[in-house]
């Protein structure tokens, strides 16, 4: 466990780039099987991409419910290996790849199933569009299973201060995914196009190989030799119910999500395939400060167990304002170069003019954006899982009204429903800082009390 970074001790500043640069990098990788998917499936035309995007939703859905998993036990083996408690952390990690096959397992039965339905709720109105989704679907759901292994290493390796590993997996598995997306989507030679389908084939046969990576190079987190380690019901429990808030808000995020794109499909398919590129152009933001808010939350996990409550405020504000300045940087480059970046994917005049105001509305909010996603990762660390979601379901749920409102042909038209997105992302993110600093404040307030009278 060379690799391993001790965030209790040493240079904060330090110790958190170390841990975050890679865990970018691989959010950034994860992130760009769908940008790489996007630009190939953009060549089939708008139809192609409104039903991979479509489809898609119930495929984020997966990740969603997955937090319930992945979240709670991100804490509690950070949580043990700060406090340097072994059998603890392998109870905790042995829980996370039992319930992960569960919920893998129940998840692809139940989209494999109800395929028909979950489509038809949008109202398509095209038989073209429906077919495609479904496929693309139903091939997804098989690698449920992979995706989820894969995240809940990277999450184990990741509380253990080591994101090295998680990258260096998650990049051979991202070039196997460029050269097979052509490939299985086009066609070349003897090998058939397979269409939207080849994407998700290409996707799945590039996690396979992740998974078998991470099995020969990571056996030393999951070994249990000479260790007499159960499933222990109690601590699965304790992980469930600190997933359970981030996985609902997850959850409520993207049943939300569904409601506005059923809103947009009465804009037509092209409006739909806008939204799908621009979430992939939007997904800049999350992959980058994703991987701050994975060091920052594994950062306060570890000095959270160790008691370092002084290490946590200052690491908390150095990784905030390394992710204010990225998000103004995001939000500058979206606003004046939102043409440039939308017709990478698609090269219709009218996709690329409607994408040219959704990435200029959506910029304005992209500082707030980040400054929420890192301290969602920091109220995590302290075990505080159910603060985020609550600020967060109530103002995304706020999108729905505001949407219905300005997207009227009166008002805004399609534009109202970018506005409503943009306003609820700039109060989130400003509400979850303060909260978080008033954390802080009572907290350092109790610390120095208990110093004080001598109880550590």
């Amino acid at each position: 466990m060379k690799d391993n970074i001790n965030l209790t001790e040493g240079k904060i500043t330090t110790g958190l780039i170390k841990l975050a640069l890679p865990i970018i990098a691989t959010n950034f990788i994860q992130t760009a099987y769908g940008m790489v998917d996007m630009i190939w499936v953009g060549k089939l035309g708008s139809k192609a991409v409104a039903a991979v995007g479509t489809a898609s939703f119930f495929i984020n859905l997966a990740l969603a419910l997955f937090a319930i998993i992945m979240i709670g036990s991100g804490v509690k083996i950070a949580q043990s290996v700060g406090a340097n408690k072994k059998e603890e952390t392998l109870i905790y990690i042995k829980n996370s790849f039992i319930l992960s096959v569960i919920l893998a397992v129940v998840y692809s039965i139940l989209i494999v199933v109800l395929k028909n339905k979950l489509i038809g709720f949008f109202q398509l109105n095209d038989i073209e569009i429906e077919k495609m989704a479904k496929d693309f679907l139903v091939y997804s759901a098989v690698g449920v299973i992979f995706m989820y292994f894969n995240s809940i290493q990277s999450t184990i390796l990741n509380s253990f201060g080591n994101s090295k590993l998680p990258f260096k997996a998650n990049t051979i598995g991202f070039i196997t995914n460029i050269i097979l997306d052509p490939i299985l989507i086009l066609g070349i030679g003897p090998v058939a196009g397979m269409g939207v389908a080849g994407a998700a084939i290409a996707t799945n046969l590039s996690r396979i190989i992740v998974f078998i990576i991470f099995i020969f190079t990571a056996k030393e987190y999951f070994s249990f030799k000479g260790i007499s380690v159960k499933f222990d019901f109690i601590k699965a429990k304790e992980v469930l119910k600190m997933g359970m808030p981030v996985s609902l808000q997850r959850v409520s995020f993207i049943g939300i999500s569904i409601i506005i794109a059923r809103l947009i499909t009465r804009f037509g398919a092209t409006a739909i395939a806008v939204q799908k590129v621009g979430v992939q152009l939007e997904s800049v933001s999350y992959m980058a400060i994703g991987g701050i808010q994975g060091a920052i939350a594994a950062y306060v996990g570890q000095n959270y167990g160790a008691k370092k409550y002084k290490r946590i405020e200052k690491g908390y504000f150095s990784a905030l304002t390394t992710t204010i300045i990225f998000g103004l940087i995001i939000s500058i480059i979206f606003i004046l170069f939102p043409r440039e970046l939308f017709s990478i994917f698609i090269q219709e005049k009218a996709a690329v003019d409607l994408g040219t105001s959704y990435m200029r509305i959506l910029g304005f909010s992209q500082v707030f954006m980040c400054m929420e996603l890192l301290t969602v990762g920091a109220f995590n660390g302290v075990g505080k899982t159910y603060v985020p979601p609550i600020i967060s379901i109530t103002f995304t749920a706020l999108r729905i009204p505001m949407a219905m409102i300005l997207s009227k042909d009166s008002v805004l038209g399609l534009n109202g429903i970018w506005a409503s997105i943009s306003l609820s992302s700039l109060i989130k993110g400003i509400i979850l800082v303060t909260w978080f600093i008033i954390f802080l404040r009572k907290t350092f307030v109790v610390d120095r009390r208990e110093q004080c009278n001598g109880t550590y």
